[in-house]
């Protein structure tokens, strides 16, 4: 287990750039008892054969991404799927990289900004919730530690709560909890969500879904005691998404 590992810490940092995202989720895997390793990413020749099929230079960020991390399976398979470099698709929009387990949704990289090395990424909605392509990452790596968060590395056998937003939660988040910097920005600013941190929990309070008025919470804990605390800190009725 890495020392002194604290989200409140450790998460804001993360957003600083490409370098900073993967040495937290170098650090992130350490701590989950699962630690990175020389074979998790796709090999050179691999990304070089998918740009070769698109016709198109894959921004820095990604291929540093693929290149680390590509394989870890269980750090980046959920309710999303990182597609491998030979299933990477490109239109005349964008460059599309992840989906959602059912193609309900997909995310990617606008193709007039795939020559920048940490571009912005956004999301398209083929299902209700979501149209056209829409504003998803401010940094493809910022994205990234957003997957690594969402995709069950932070459930385990404590995780993956939630219940709709209550009056009061505002400041009850931020007496216990710290805010840390908008991991996304579905929708645009002022829409997104607000996120907080524990040394063992993350809390999202999603507010994205116009029908849900004052949003929802999301609790994902690291450990069976943070999750405890998390709860008793947010009463109300809990619901557990996701198996342990």
């Amino acid at each position: 287990m890495p020392p002194a590992f604290d989200l409140r810490d450790e998460l804001p940092a993360a957003l600083a750039g490409p370098p900073a995202a993967w040495r937290f989720v170098e650090r992130f895997a350490a701590r989950l008892g699962a630690p990175a390793g020389p074979d998790d990413g796709f090999p050179e020749s691999e990304l070089a054969a998918a740009e070769s099929r698109l016709g198109l230079r894959l921004p820095e960020a990604m291929r540093e991404w693929y290149g680390r991390f590509g394989r870890r399976h269980d750090l980046l398979h959920g309710a999303r799927t990182l597609l491998p470099p030979d299933e990477l698709e490109a239109d005349d929009e964008a460059l599309t990289w992840q989906v959602e387990s059912f193609w309900l949704y997909q995310i990617a990289v606008p193709l007039d900004r795939c020559g920048e090395a940490d571009p912005p990424v956004v999301i398209d909605g083929t299902s209700q919730a979501y149209e056209n392509w829409e504003p998803y990452a401010d940094r493809f790596s910022t994205a990234c530690v957003e997957t690594v968060l969402s995709e069950n590395t932070l459930c385990g056998d404590w995780g993956g709560w939630t219940r709709e937003g209550l009056p009061g939660d505002t400041a009850r988040l931020e007496r216990s909890l710290a805010l840390v910097p908008p991991l996304l920005t579905v929708g645009g600013t002022e829409r997104a969500g607000r996120w907080y941190a524990g040394p063992d929990v993350l809390v999202h309070h999603d507010r994205t879904d116009d029908a849900v008025e004052a949003g929802r919470l999301y609790v994902r804990a690291l450990t069976r005691e943070a999750l405890d605390e998390s709860l008793t800190a947010l009463p109300g009725p809990w619901t557990e998404t996701a198996a342990g």
